[in-house]
């Protein structure tokens, strides 16, 4: 075929369809489309892919080290959200993902954005609003969730238009704000979430928020750890101990009923690792799969502890399903 026949190919395909191919491509790639023709100027406001982070807009250029302007750049990230959104001219959202690092001063704009995804009923939601920055002083997050509390970043209001999202992406910071509502295990109606990512640094202080969101999911069918294997320390809890913590025999409907298939990302065989992924083999009478990826880069030490411990997983823990399968994956 003549290679100049193909823009004409593409160009008489109808807007439907070159919407669907756009939706496929990243964000980033999807509105630089609409520099291609006139026609396809707007074309990319009705893809079904929303991906704002922060970090890959271009604005540090404009960044200098203040805090005035570093509120003003994030001030004009939020307002590009807030019109890409307004222009949004589709019924449904296949992906909306919202990443903005410590978001304090915009708790109403996130509460809005997340209302948008629900309206839109968003198939996948990815939230993150934890900070990548492994030089944040301890404890200097607590600071910033006791002011999202009394500031206006209600979060019940915010898990509320979760409930019908099916496959939810959340970040540690969310792990550790929703633990500081007032009774959070009975915070709203159950969630019809199926297939949950939970990224964690798998500190103590996080392991009630997980708890929480197995609680809040009855109908969890898959679920999946991404862990990180640096970053900031968000608050110490020096009364929680993560061997004790999870030696409790306490479960939730998920466990009983629909959690079939658990996978870790960035698995290193640490302890609160173990702590965690022992209490859900113990208890999970439906689990069929558990799939640890070994986390990469890892030294001949790191590497003895993963194999360890998915021996350790394979031979001597108690087992509540008699069909699970543990994987260990590129070690």
């Amino acid at each position: 075929m003549d290679s100049g026949t193909k823009p004409n190919l593409i160009s008489n395909l109808p807007d439907c369809l070159l919407v669907l191919i756009i939706s496929f491509l990243p964000f980033k790639q999807s509105v630089q489309t609409s520099v291609l023709a006139k026609r396809w100027k707007n074309l990319c406001r009705e893809t079904t892919n929303l991906v704002f982070k922060e970090s890959e807009f271009g604005l540090n250029q404009f960044v200098v080290d203040t805090e005035a302007k570093n509120s003003e750049t994030r001030a004009l990230f939020v307002s590009i959200m807030h019109q890409w959104i307004s222009r949004f001219t589709g019924n449904t959202m296949e992906t909306f993902e919202l990443c903005l690092p410590e978001p304090v001063g915009f708790e109403e704009d996130i509460m809005s954005l997340i209302e948008f995804a629900a309206t839109k009923q968003t198939k996948n939601l990815v939230i993150n609003f934890s900070s990548s920055n492994s030089r944040q002083p301890p404890g200097a997050l607590h600071i910033k969730l006791i002011y999202f509390q009394k500031t206006g970043l209600d979060i019940t209001r915010l898990f509320s238009n979760l409930i019908y999202v099916r496959n939810l992406t959340i970040c540690p910071f969310l792990l550790e704000m929703i633990q500081d509502c007032d009774d959070p295990m009975k915070l709203h109606d159950p969630m019809k979430t199926r297939h949950l990512v939970i990224k964690t640094h798998m500190y103590p202080h996080e392991f009630g928020g997980i708890t929480i969101f197995l609680n809040s999911c009855p109908e969890l069918e898959s679920l999946t750890f991404e862990t990180y294997t640096t970053g900031p320390i968000v608050r110490y809890w020096p009364l929680i101990h993560p061997k004790t913590f999870w030696l409790n025999n306490k479960t939730y409907e998920c466990l009983e009923r629909t959690l079939k298939a658990v996978k870790v990302e960035n698995f290193c065989g640490i302890s609160n690792e173990l702590h965690v992924l022992q209490y859900l083999i113990r208890t999970g009478r439906v689990m069929e799969r558990l799939d640890l990826h070994a986390a990469k880069r890892l030294n001949n030490e790191q590497r003895r502890l993963v194999l360890t411990a998915a021996e350790e997983f394979q031979k001597n823990v108690e087992r509540g399903s008699r069909h699970l399968r543990v994987t260990l994956h590129n070690a």
